[in-house]
């Protein structure tokens, strides 16, 4: 395989978003751990399979999403490796469904639960895949694959008995974590969108983008604050890496640079949680180092 064909599978699995997909998970497991360290089972091979798993699964909704949107590829962006010729549409999904099925069997590994949710995620993803160009809802779909990661992770800790016994406390975390993390990627695409519409934009359709991306705050942050004044330090962070963001936005219009410095940014995201419930410190390093890695990885492969 040449280097040229490497990067070409690298930038089509967007590989360098595999940080951000580690971040999620690792919140979900500090949630889990948290919940569950003293009734369930805390297994170090475990979690690295379920890292692997998630890192199957977002690899391969990616290619699938390539090898799905070809046609359009060939009228919009011929450049891109498979309208250009340097990858099969055939390898291409091969890929796809060899590391869907992967992560599928890693997460079975661990347990039936890790299982359950992966097999919701690849549900997202075929949907997401098969929608997203014909209908504005399938985002629900892109968001919900993101957002099982977290429960994915969590879960992984205990059985299928204890999963059913489980109480609705235990739940109310990830509806929040669904919309904060949901309302900030629905934030990266109405922002590019609007940045790149050809109409004229009114001030409110460039000011609900922001709201969106704002989502974490209101979802993670606001709740914390009321018990954990502390939580003002990854807010803060979060909040001068985004209006860096927009603000250079705002004077470039570069959407591409836009769109990959925030999706960079996920574990920023994560962090305004793992600051509060992290059990260590060296987790206070490790997230905003995923986010800077994630960064790093595309000026190897882009990220979209």
């Amino acid at each position: 395989m040449t280097r040229q064909k490497v990067i070409d599978l690298l930038a089509m699995s967007r590989f360098a978003n595999l940080p951000t997909v580690w971040s999620n998970g690792l919140l979900g497991a500090l949630l889990g751990y948290a919940t569950f360290h003293e009734n369930g089972h805390t297994c170090p091979i475990c979690l690295t399979l379920i890292g692997l798993s998630l890192s199957c699964l977002y690899l391969g909704g990616c290619l699938l999403n390539d090898w799905h949107d070809v046609a359009f590829d060939q009228k919009t962006r011929p450049d891109r490796p498979i309208p250009a010729g340097r990858w099969s549409r055939q390898s291409t999904l091969i890929f796809a469904l060899g590391l869907m099925g992967a992560g599928l069997i890693l997460s079975a590994l661990v347990s039936p639960v890790s299982a359950l949710f992966a097999a919701g995620i690849i549900i997202c993803i075929l949907a997401y895949t098969k929608w997203h160009k014909v209908h504005p809802a399938s985002f629900f779909f892109m968001a919900g694959a993101r957002a099982l990661i977290y429960p994915l992770a969590a879960f992984s800790f205990i059985s299928w008995e204890q999963f059913l016994k489980l109480g609705p406390q235990t739940w109310a975390i990830f509806p929040l974590l669904a919309l904060g993390l949901g309302g900030y990627i629905l934030g990266i695409s109405l922002t590019a969108r609007a940045e790149t519409s050809k109409d004229p934009v009114g001030d409110v359709a460039k000011t609900f983008p922001i709201l969106c991306l704002c989502a974490p705050i209101i979802f993670f942050s606001g709740p914390q604050l009321l018990f954990y004044p502390a939580a003002i330090i990854p807010l803060a962070l979060f909040i001068i890496v985004l209006a860096t963001i927009v603000r250079k936005l705002r004077s470039t219009h570069d959407v591409g640079a836009f769109v990959s410095r925030t999706l960079a940014s996920i574990p920023l995201v994560d962090f305004l949680f793992v600051f509060i419930i992290a059990p260590h410190f060296i987790f206070w390093i490790i997230v905003p180092l995923l986010a800077l890695a994630a960064l790093g990885l595309q000026k190897i492969a882009p990220a979209t």
